[in-house]
């Protein structure tokens, strides 16, 4: 990679960085009721893809947003951190609980190297819909989650997972099928 390119690869991970601490600022400046996580929504759409009816509460962090996406009719609840090295992927009518972490960064061998000249590489995270992930639960690089899953809180979770069952555990299994109970909530 030649200096001009890595002086500007350099010079938009800057701008993306600030733009990313400026939402953060600004969005959890407002208080966390129903009509401030639709403003917060409206910070995100311009730069990642978010469907309509989705509300972010406070307190969310992203840090690359290029590589979120996110359905229609999502609940983003406080304290979700979404850690975008790898493309993040979120079905419609999805609810993420409190605290959740959804990381897509991996550590890879001394021969492999990111555009950066880092060895973190991204593992893309897809979620379909009708997903539920309970409070507390940590979603790993190139997990792929199936549609009207849920999975209970403090579960971590990798791989992929078969629709319509309920995961739980660390490593997270599946401990039965949920029929009918992910479509009624949408």
């Amino acid at each position: 990679m030649s200096a001009f390119a890595m002086i500007k690869l350099g010079i938009r991970k800057t701008l993306e960085e600030i733009y990313v601490y400026t939402y953060l600022f600004l969005a959890n400046l407002f208080p966390d009721v129903s009509l401030c996580s639709i403003v917060r929504t409206l910070f995100v759409r311009p730069i990642a893809r978010v469907g309509s009816g989705t509300r972010i509460r406070k307190n969310v962090y992203i840090n690359s947003f290029g590589k979120l996406s996110i359905g229609r009719n999502c609940f983003i609840n406080r304290g979700v951190q979404f850690d975008c090295s790898g493309r993040v992927s979120v079905g419609d009518n999805c609810s993420i609980g409190f605290n959740v972490l959804v990381t897509t960064s991996t550590h890879l061998e001394k021969d492999r190297v990111g555009e950066d000249g880092l060895t973190v590489i991204g593992e893309d995270v897809i979620i379909g819909n009708g997903v539920w992930i309970g409070a507390n639960s940590t979603i790993l690089p190139g997990t792929e989650v199936g549609d009207n899953c849920i999975i209970a809180a403090g579960a971590v979770v990798k791989g992929k997972l078969d629709p319509s069952g309920v995961y739980a555990g660390v490593p997270a299994r599946r401990i039965r099928d949920t029929p009918g109970i992910a479509e009624k909530r949408i």
